[in-house]
């Protein structure tokens, strides 16, 4: 089963049309792949989408370019897709046509105009991220080669959009830029070119406030229930107690009433006792009555 994270790429992946988007998009994924060097370059995939998108990304920007590709079937986990470009003349036309710096890939991020930021953002998660299934939490992140890129990409990021503060921590030798709040993530998906899987963040969001809020309410009913039936109890035993010493038909009339409506249905609550009464009481009038009983009872205890 393809997982939310997966899914989220390939949207991505779909969305990505335009010409100098589709540049953009090749960028950021050079820029965000952990295997980077002068001798060479090598991209990692479980998004089927991206390895299908690839190559025609490649002959766009580079159409003399050359590069192994192979495929790793792995028992019970998703399929790997895995691009080599070798030597240092095809590192270099590679990264000339994209005009990244092969010595420091920090250096590209502000070179980007902003029109397709977005894009080469979108790149750099496909490739170095991934994204919380909204059912089990909410967790966007970015895996990073080095600190400098990291920090270029989410300094670049905070003055595009400050509405999406990525935060940054160290990682497995790399440096991790994430999210952890849903408004944020969901912020980020749509700028990224996600706006399906912003959608069921929120829906998923709303859900869970929605089961909480019953949850609550259930929870508070349950606990009326047992405040009702413990109180309920008591007042019976009350009652019983008056029955058992002097009799009932000591109390004044009003008394009895409310007494018989209590033996008759120990569990009811008191609005529904007070229905019983006629004239009807109010649920106030059912507790004084009550309260008054349970003082007789008191006193015969003494």
């Amino acid at each position: 089963m393809t997982s939310f994270s997966n899914q989220t790429k390939q949207e991505i992946c779909g969305g990505i049309r335009r010409t100098a988007e589709r540049r953009a998009f090749l960028t950021g994924i050079l820029l965000g792949t952990r295997r980077f060097s002068a001798e060479e370059i090598v991209l990692q995939t479980e998004c089927e989408a991206l390895a299908g998108l690839f190559p025609q990304l490649i002959r766009e920007a580079a159409p003399k370019l050359k590069y192994d590709t192979e495929f790793r079937g792995r028992s019970g986990k998703q399929p790997v897709w895995c691009f080599t470009v070798s030597g240092t003349a095809e590192t270099a036309a590679l990264c000339r046509a994209l005009g990244i710096s092969q010595t420091a890939r920090s250096e590209s991020v502000s070179a980007l105009p902003v029109k397709i930021f977005a894009a080469a953002l979108a790149g750099c998660f496909v490739i170095s991220g991934s994204i919380t299934d909204p059912e089990r939490g909410y967790h966007l992140e970015m895996l990073l080669p080095d600190a400098a890129l990291a920090e270029a990409l989410r300094e670049r990021l905070a003055e595009i959009q400050p509405m999406i503060p990525l935060k940054a921590t160290v990682r497995k030798g790399g440096t991790l830029l994430y999210l952890k709040q849903n408004e944020q993530i969901c912020d980020a998906l749509t700028y990224i070119g996600a706006p399906n899987a912003s959608m069921a963040l929120v829906e998923q969001q709303i859900y869970r406030s929605f089961r909480s809020q019953t949850n609550r309410r259930m929870n508070c009913d349950l606990a009326n229930i047992d405040k009702t039936i413990t109180a309920g109890t008591q007042q019976v035993q009350d009652i019983e107690r008056i029955r058992d010493t002097i009799g009932l038909e000591q109390l004044p009339e009003n008394l009895q009433e409310i007494a018989a409506a209590r033996l008759r249905d120990p569990e009811a609550s008191l609005s529904d006792l007070g229905a019983q009464c006629s004239p009807p009481l109010s649920r106030s009038g059912v507790h004084h009555r009550m309260q008054r009983i349970s003082e007789i009872a008191k006193k015969l205890n003494t």
